[in-house]
Order: C-alpha cells, then structure tokens, then sequence
C-alpha cells in the first residue's frame, strides 16, 4: 500500500484541517457511485479512507508516524478488507455531515444530505450596532446614556408563533413536518429547505394579524447604556441581550456600541493623559505664582517656581483619564507660555524701556539680563 501522505497528497506537517480538506476532494472524485463499475476508482476510495482515518486520529497518526504501516492490519479479515477498521463509507458520511467544522463541511452536509443543523431549532437574534457620539469630558467621566434603537421583538399577541391567538399550526405536508425534503439517486441525495413551510416544518393557516405570522414585530426602544469612564473614539462597549429577539425559544442577540468622542477647546489626549497649554504672565514667571488650571475633574491648584521659563512642563500626576482597566488615572500635561501683551499704553511701553535699561549688561560675551527678557516675548 502507499505511503498514506502520498495517498492524501499532504505531507508530515499538514494541519488537521487541511488534510479533512484534502480528503474530501480525494473522496468526490474516487466515490463508487461517481464511478459505476470503476473497480480501480473503488479500492482507490477505501484506500484514502482509510489513510484519513489514521491521519485524522492524532494517537494513529503517532503509531504511523513512528511505526508505519506494520502498526495496523490493513488488508485482515472484515467488511472490505479493512480488518478492525470503520467502513470506508462511515468516514465519508462522518466528513460529509460538516460536523464540527462549519464552512465548507456544512456546505457537503447540505449537498449529500447529512447535514445536522435543525432549521426549527432555537435561533439567535440578530446583534445590533449604534454609533454613539460622545463630548470629551463625558468620554473621561463616563456617562449613563439613554439611547433609541429599533429592533425586532417576540410578538407580545401571539408569543412569537405566528399564529392568531386561538389557533395552531399545522403540520407541513410537503415535508411531514421536517423542514428539509431530500431527493435520492443512488447514494448520493440533495437535501434542500422546504418551499412550502420554509424549513419550519410547520405552516400557519390564520397568522397573528399584529405581526403577521412573523413571530416578531418592528418596534423602537429606549435602552439605557452606562459608559464607563476612559472610553476613547475606537472604544466599542457590548449591551448583552439587547439586540433584536431570538426565534423559537432562542437567546436574544447583542446591541453593540461605537464609540465617538468630541475635540475639546483646551484639552488634547495622548493615551490616559490629558495635555494643556496655559498662558500666563510675564510677571507671574518672573515672580512666581499659584494658580488654578482647570482638568478634567475640575480646577486645581498648581506652584509656578519664580523664574519658570517659558515652555516650561509640568505633570499633573492623576489628573488624567481614568484608565478602563481600573488601574488609576494618567497625568495632566501643562506647558506655560508666556502671555505677550498687545496694547500697552505709553506709560507701560516708558515703564518697560526703564526697566530694560535698569537690567544692563553682564559680562563681555554674555547677553543682557534684558535680551533675555525679550526672548521671552519671542
């Protein structure tokens, strides 16, 4: 027999997933009913089935990997050749059932009739986006918000089934209440959702005439969204239960939130903390001064030193953003500028060119005491 990677065309390193992959298109076109008659294209499928099956087993994949084909009895007595292992047509209905995988196996479950999905079983609703625009400060306090969303709920008439209070469905003839009928050929079947009932496997003779035998009607409410303080644009926040309604006893989907945030006139944020440019004085450098800057959680006191030049920083630590994962504040960023004045009066302007005048010069080589002065207005 061959190698069983050979026969898959994969090789040692091959995922779980691609070799189902590789297995199922070697399964398609090797299948004895695809080729009536074909004894070579026979023993072709039972071989490659039974490589999948050592393969896709880890503990089998192991024995081979280090033992190789001596570690099984391929070939011994029982139900093709195959000694003590599964019919080669188990393993492809097991495949083909898309059971576990999604995707491209529940595609095949449909396509041969294997498909274990139960169209009348309870469904999840459906989740919700709204986009929420926020001003700066309530993005760094956080907020309780009233938003309004329209959604799809259970019918409150008829309870979700569609049907006019005081009658019942009735069984779908088409399909005898399976939601799916299937067509054969051989071994091979196409199962399709059923036109009549629409995969309920049910059908509504007097529909409920508030939702009209939908189950669930159109209408607008009022959802309370607490944000939490920290958000940022970017931020998505998830209300749980609070998207559109789920369909025969299904869970309710998700209402999910975007967030938006705002510039604002004076604050910049850079992460968790928050930057300010404040102006003041020249006197107020010169001298030194307390005052009050304003921050996210209102005013504050802040020390400038006499002599502080400007464009100088200072760090207001926690006094930034609260951070979302609750581990404090980051800092206020403040950089003081000097405020130059614009319209000074003759007294201030010969006030001024006295005080130029009464600074002088230091030693050669270095500037003034007064050009110093000037830079600062710079």
């Amino acid at each position: 027999m061959a190698d069983y990677y050979e026969l898959l065309g994969i090789d040692r390193n091959t995922s779980s997933g691609d070799i189902k992959k590789a297995y199922r298109k070697l399964a398609l076109k090797y299948h004895p009913d695809k080729n009536s008659g074909d004894k070579e294209a026979e023993e072709k499928f039972k071989e490659i089935s039974h490589a999948y099956e050592i393969l896709s087993d880890p503990q089998k994949k192991a024995q081979y990997d280090q033992f190789g084909e001596s570690a099984f009895q391929y070939g011994g007595a029982g139900a093709g050749g195959f000694g003590g292992f599964h019919d080669p047509f188990d393993i492809f209905r097991e495949v083909f059932s898309g059971g576990g995988g999604g995707g491209l196996g529940d595609m095949f479950g449909e396509m041969f009739g294997f498909s274990s999905s139960n169209t009348k079983g309870p469904q999840k609703g459906r989740d919700l986006e709204f986009s929420l625009q926020l001003g700066f400060l309530e993005a760094a306090k956080g907020i309780e918000e009233e938003i309004k969303v329209r959604r799809l709920e259970t019918c409150d008439e008829c309870s979700g089934s569609g049907a006019k209070s005081g009658t019942e469905k009735i069984t779908c003839s088409t399909c005898a209440g399976r939601g799916k009928v299937t067509q054969s050929g051989g071994f091979f079947s196409v199962s399709r959702t059923c036109a009549a009932c629409q995969g309920q496997g049910e059908i509504i003779k007097t529909p409920c005439p508030k939702c009209n035998g939908r189950g669930r009607k159109d209408v607008q409410r009022k959802i309370s969204v607490r944000v939490p303080a920290g958000v940022d644009t970017g931020t998505r926040l998830r209300v749980s239960g609070e998207g559109e309604s789920g369909v025969f006893g299904g869970p309710s989907g998700d209402l999910y939130v975007h967030i938006s945030v705002k510039e604002h006139d004076k604050f910049t944020r850079s992460g968790y903390d928050v930057y300010l440019l404040e102006e003041l004085e020249f006197t107020q450098l010169v001298f030194g001064d307390e005052v009050n800057v304003p921050t996210v959680d209102g005013e504050t006191g802040l020390q400038i030193p006499a002599g502080t030049q400007s464009g100088h920083i200072f760090k207001l630590k926690g006094h930034g953003i609260t951070r979302l994962d609750g581990r404090g504040k980051g800092s206020q960023i403040v950089k003081v500028n000097v405020k130059v004045p614009t319209n000074l009066n003759a007294e201030q302007k010969k006030l001024l060119k006295e005080f130029e005048s009464s600074l002088g010069k230091k030693s050669k080589g270095e500037d003034s005491i007064a050009s110093k002065v000037k830079k600062i207005f710079k």
